[in-house]
């Protein structure tokens, strides 16, 4: 079985959390950047309806994050979760395995 691998990081971690994988055994993966708010600091907040205010409020709070995602088999995962750990201890991450049912891969550069 294969597994989707979502790991959220801040921006100033991707070169730890590169590494990471590589030593985890990842061969290949891909980065969303984004702006986001963890529950933390969400926690409690009703935001004016207005929408620019809310926007300016949510860019104000917001952090430079990152999303990595990657497929992998099920066996890579324990040493993937080793590697992340070590390599993150001391850093906010999130990581959210979810089963791949199916999956199409269409390359005709190495067919």
């Amino acid at each position: 079985m294969k597994l989707l691998i979502k790991l959220f990081i801040e921006s100033k971690n991707i070169g730890k959390a590169i590494n990471a994988l590589s030593e985890g055994g990842v061969s290949g993966f891909y980065i969303k950047e984004y702006a986001g708010l963890s529950p933390y600091d969400w926690q409690g907040f009703l935001l004016s309806e207005e929408p620019e205010l809310a926007i300016n409020f949510v860019k104000q709070l917001s952090q430079n994050t990152l999303l990595i995602n990657t497929v992998v088999n099920m066996d890579v995962v324990p040493s993937l979760k080793e590697k992340i750990h070590e390599r993150l201890e001391d850093e906010k991450y999130t990581m959210i395995m979810m089963p791949v049912l199916g999956m199409t891969i269409n390359n005709p550069e190495n067919d």
